[in-house]
């Protein structure tokens, strides 16, 4: 499957996106798979889905996957490539848990924000509104967004996230970024999520890091006051104190003149 950009610029934005993604991780294994009208990636820390949903039975743009895996390449022109893989990089087993993940965060998720890009505080806004931590390689995801919607995990219902997610190590905290686009009059709409922190959140570990430390700081300074410090000895010099007395003698046997006559030349003295 050959997608150009001229041609197919949405589904090419978020093919890019995957690659970029699958790049940056490159020592896991990304799982890329079709689901019918919808393609899922889940690689690390990251997931991302595209779908396709039209009204119109005859549309010659339709996309459907299938239910197989692929692999994502990139021609020296720039045209990505989706092909069909031979089977699954990964074990049954968490192939369940991933499409558990996807399908608990296709009904439990909440906008909470929207995004714009050229906007100099949105990475302020966007910590404000959510809470989320996000690295600068996130931040470089999110510039391939004019504008687009923010979506978390309901907290009213983050125990029932858990109660599918917590198992199979899903991060409750999760951060989704939606976008989409309309074609043939509304009758075709087509969408990309992009997740992250879908595993880690890196705001917990930094809370966690901090902690580790403050408690280990006082152990180190008990080692500190239980130390023996020598405190250096003050030499006292005889010599010096005796020169001081001699001195002050010969200061009070000095004769000061009171006055000096005004035609006193000290050079013909």
């Amino acid at each position: 499957m050959l997608i150009k950009k001229n041609e197919e610029p949405f589904f090419h934005r978020f093919l890019s996106i995957a690659k970029e993604i699958i790049k940056k991780n490159g020592e896991y294994l990304p799982i890329l798979f079709g689901d019918d009208e919808k393609l899922y990636l889940a690689c690390d820390n990251y997931a991302a889905v595209y779908d396709f949903q039209s009204n119109l039975l005859l549309d010659d743009e339709l996309r459907e996957f299938g239910k197989v895996p692929y692999e994502l390449s990139e021609l020296p022109n720039g045209d990505l490539m989706l092909t069909k893989a031979d089977h699954f990089n990964c074990q049954d087993s968490y192939l369940i848990a991933v499409k558990q993940f996807f399908e608990a965060v296709g009904y439990l998720s909440e906008k909470v924000s929207t995004t714009e890009k050229g906007d100099p505080y949105r990475i302020a806004k966007l910590t404000e509104s959510t809470g989320c931590w996000l690295s600068e390689f996130d931040n470089k995801i999110l510039d391939k967004f004019k504008k687009a919607r923010l979506y978390m995990c309901d907290r009213e219902r983050t125990t029932e996230f858990e109660s599918i997610g917590v198992a199979n190590g899903w991060n409750p905290n999760y951060l989704a970024v939606y976008d989409e686009v309309e074609l043939n009059g509304g009758q075709t709409t087509i969408s990309m999520t992009i997740y992250f922190n879908i595993k880690d959140d890196p705001k917990h570990n930094a809370y966690d890091q901090q902690e580790m430390e403050f408690v280990q700081q006082p152990a180190e300074y008990d080692v500190f006051e239980d130390m023996d410090v020598e405190e250096p000895e003050v030499e006292v010099v005889e010599d010096d104190y005796q020169e001081e007395e001699q001195l002050d003698a010969l200061l009070e046997d000095t004769v000061v003149p009171e006055e000096l006559e005004d035609d006193f030349d000290p050079m013909r003295a």
